[in-house]
Formats: C-alpha cells, structure tokens, sequence
C-alpha cells in the first residue's frame, strides 16, 4: 500500500474537493448510473450548470424517472433531462443505448461513465466473466468504443468532447497480479476471486483502456485528440457501490468506514472538474483536484507490457460476443 494512498484514506472526508462552477451550457451529456449516488450527483449538477440535455442512463427506468424528478424539482428545468435505458451487463443493451445516442441526439460532448460495481461473491455474467471484470472493465470499454464516433463528430473548433470513466486510487494497491501472462483471465477464474481485491484490479484494468483509447481519439492528420479521453476517482464516497455487501463483518466494516466517507456530492465535484481541465488531464487521472502519476503497475517497461496484454484480452473477449469491437478499436 502508497504512502500516498495512505495519506489520501486518512484525509479522505476533510480534504474535499473544490466546489467549481464551469458553464455547460449548450452541451449534451451522458452520466451512467445517473439514479443514485454519484452519477446521481453529477447528473444534477451537469444541469444545474447549464447542459442543454442530460441523458439519465439507468439500468431501471422506473428509478431513472424518480431520478429525473428529483433534479427537474431542483432545478426547474424539466425539458433537460431524459432517461434512457441500459443494463452494463447486457452487451444488447449497450448497443442498444449507443445506437439511440447516435440517431438521436445532435451530438454527444461529455459521457461519464460513472456505472459500475463491487461483487461480494464469485458471480459470471451470460457472457461467461465475473461479473466486476465485465461491469468495470468489459462494458465500460464497449460503451466508449461505440460513443467514440459520436463524440468525434462533435468536436468544434472551441470545443473537445470529454469521455470521462469513473476509476479509484484503489488501483494503486494492486502491487502484483495473478498472472503476468493472462491477467484478464485469471481474475475471471474464481479461485483468483475476492471481492476488494477483484475491485481494485478491476480498476487497474480501467486505466489500461484509457491509455489504449487515447491514440485512437487522435485526429489522424493533426495527431491531436479529437477527444479528451480521462479517468478520474471521487475518492470513498457514501454511495450503493457495496449496496449487495450484507454479511454480518461487511455490514461492520462499512458502518467503520463510513466514519471517513465524503458524501455523494462531494466525491461528484471531482466528476464536473474533470471534465473541466481539458488536454492537461487527457489520458491523466484526476483525484481531490490533482493530476496524479500512474498507478505503479502502470509505470516503467513491466506497466507497458501488462497494458498491452490486458488491451489485448479485452479487445479479444469483446470481438468474441461484439465482433464490431474489432473495427472500433482499429485492431
């Protein structure tokens, strides 16, 4: 375990992030996981500031809608949101979303893509993975794939879309994988399975597709990014992230931990300042306000090597159910 992961545990619920106020206006936006919590959070602050549209994506429609009533009562701008459906463990209904996004909205400049999960137990989604590793890692890279056109098409000249993926410092305690040959695979074997330690990998892998996803945002005649592909980390927040956690040692753990929790709000802060920092950040991971070095299994010759082998079993286990991903991914 960092130091500095230490350090930012222990100042975790006293040092928040800065409450900043930039202007969405005009912009089309997408929060994932938009009914609770964070994406809650961040879904109503993109309207409080502006955004001309904000696409509540929910697994549950019937929650989305309790959502949207929620932020339309706050800010009085009934008209700004939508919810639309999807399910990240359901690559139908993935593409389903994506396709709706590209049809119907005018243009897409920010998607937050902010769903995700911690499983307690050993669980394989219909496509055969854990299902933290097909949540976190899998679905996540599918969902960018596709709304990457989407948000290509709708860069300006004053303007760079902003692809933001929620990630955790947690990946800074991943001091050594299961495999160095297949790590993708070995985390979806459940002997390799714990349920904190499968979350942090996970998001280690997260970090391996943005740096795959940035040299395919780059303009091809100018080289510089068509978007601004980020990851950033809200820090540990009250949130439903551990909502299926209800054995008796985790229900004691999480009444300790809450003891040191930022609130939903605060940790979203981090979610609207992100997109706000534009190249600087692009490729980059934001936390309490900073841009932080990579992850330690990130760096050096061994970091490039294990990112290209998980790039590579992702892109594979995706082709294998999603064969679009192929050409999406320029591969």
């Amino acid at each position: 375990m960092t130091s500095t992961y230490i350090m930012d545990f222990l100042k975790n619920k006293w040092v928040v992030p800065k409450d900043t106020r930039p202007s969405f206006k005009g912009r089309t936006v997408i929060v994932t996981g938009a009914n609770v919590g964070l994406g809650y959070w961040a879904a109503l602050k993109f309207v409080q500031f502006g955004a001309t549209k904000v696409i509540l994506a929910c697994r549950t429609i019937s929650k989305g809608e309790d959502a949207k009533r929620r932020i339309d009562a706050q800010t009085k701008r009934p008209e700004t949101t939508e919810v639309w459906q999807l399910d990240m463990s359901n690559y139908e209904s993935i593409k389903a979303f994506a396709n709706r996004a590209n049809t119907h909205l005018e243009s897409l400049d920010i998607a937050c893509l902010n769903a995700g999960m911690m499983s307690m137990s050993f669980k394989r989604t219909d496509a055969g993975y854990e299902e933290t590793m097909q949540v976190n890692v899998l679905s996540t890279t599918y969902l960018a794939l596709l709304l990457i056109p989407k948000m290509r098409a709708s860069k300006t000249a004053s303007f760079t879309p902003v692809l933001e993926i929620v990630g955790s410092s947690n990946a800074d305690i991943v001091s050594k994988l299961v495999s160095d040959t297949e790590p993708f695979a070995a985390y979806n074997k459940p002997e390799n399975f714990s349920s904190a330690g499968q979350y942090s990998t996970s998001k280690l892998f997260v970090n391996y597709v943005e740096q795959a996803l940035v040299p395919l945002v780059a303009n091809k005649e100018t080289g510089k990014p068509d978007v601004f592909v980020t990851v950033v980390c809200p820090g540990a927040c009250k949130s439903e992230l551990a909502r299926n956690a209800t054995a008796w040692y985790f229900v004691i753990f999480k009444a300790i931990f809450s003891l040191i929790q930022r609130s939903s709000e605060e940790g979203s802060r981090t979610y609207i300042s992100g997109v706000d920092q534009g190249e600087k950040l692009h490729g980059g991971f934001w936390k309490d306000d900073t841009i932080r070095p990579p992850a330690p299994l990130q760096q050096g010759e061994k970091g490039k090597k294990l990112q290209k082998i998980v790039w590579r079993e992702v892109t594979d286990a995706l082709i294998k159910d999603v064969p679009e991903v192929k050409q999406l991914a320029a591969l």
